[in-house]
């Protein structure tokens, strides 16, 4: 994981966590928090652990990651570190889209204004751009999907499609009326044929929770298995976030039926992290001491 330059700014927690939520690859900071259990932390997206990360916001009453910031060095001019203005107290604000035009965050929400005034284009282009920066922003992909659809670009709409299936809750609802549209396609780009959200779209429907059983577990898990037999660690890993977190919601007896073992799944998950990725989700920190 690479480590940005400013990192010695801000006190980084570094432990590793044993349940889905915050995900694997969220490293809390110290300072600047609100002191009603949320926290900002560096995140790592899946597949960009040789980037630098991008700076979020854990809001734990809906289990929800915002990515407000696109690195630490914006995180750290909102907080005022360069211009005399710190305070470990201070708790900024969603940058705008002039401050920060790679915050995912910003940039979902001038998609959003720019839909208002019918302007697609510009929506998309801001949508991109949350998307190359968090691959696994559920949000921005199915807002995306849905831009795509409306200016006719069918096989980028299915794109994101499958990659709104396959986001993790805490980067967005889940895209029920996308897995619907997508369960209506007949053909899909070529790069796609084989995939498994693909192949089972007339299976999907996303509903969870309330119910003794629910075989779209079944197909997510059959899914996990195979993009990994297909060497596909970023869909498999964001796939097993999102199964984490869904099962995570369960009622134990549901997940003993299902044999959900949260430490076990957990363990799995940095296991294919590191030994068949070879790109470890945990954190090092260097050693400054002397």
């Amino acid at each position: 994981m690479k480590l940005p330059a400013a990192y010695k700014f801000v006190a980084l927690n570094n432990d590793t966590y044993e349940v889905p939520y915050p995900p694997l690859g969220f490293y809390p900071i110290a300072e600047h928090q609100q002191g009603n259990g949320d926290m900002f932390g560096l995140y790592w997206p899946i597949g960009y652990e040789e980037r630098e990360p991008i700076v979020a916001e854990t809001w734990h009453d809906e289990l929800s990651v915002q990515p407000h910031f696109s690195s630490l060095d914006r995180f750290l001019v909102a907080v005022g570190r360069f211009d005399g203005k710190y305070s470990d107290d201070t708790v900024p604000e969603t940058p705008t889209f002039h401050d920060d035009p790679q915050s995912p965050a910003a940039s979902l929400f001038a998609a959003r204004e720019h839909l208002k005034s019918q302007n697609v284009e510009a929506a998309i282009a801001c949508l991109e751009t949350a998307v190359v920066v968090l691959p696994e922003y559920g949000d921005a992909q199915a807002l995306l999907c849905a831009q795509y659809r409306r200016v006719g670009k069918n096989d980028a709409a299915i794109k994101a499609a499958v990659q709104a299936i396959i986001a993790p809750p805490c980067f967005g609802a889940r895209p029920v009326k996308i897995a619907q549209w997508l369960s209506s396609q007949s053909s899909c780009p070529p790069e796609l044929e084989s995939d498994p959200i693909w192949i089972n779209r007339e299976r999907l429907n996303l509903k969870f929770f309330g119910v003794e059983e629910n075989d779209e577990y079944k197909i997510l898990h059959a899914a996990i298995e195979q993009y990994l037999d297909a060497a596909a660690f970023v869909p498999a890993m964001t796939l097993m976030l999102t199964y984490a977190q869904l099962m995570w919601r369960e009622t134990v007896s549901f997940q003993e039926r299902y044999e959900f073992d949260c430490d076990e799944f957990v363990s799995w998950q940095r296991d294919v992290a590191q030994s068949q990725y070879g790109k470890s989700r945990i954190l090092e920190l260097p050693d400054q001491r002397g």
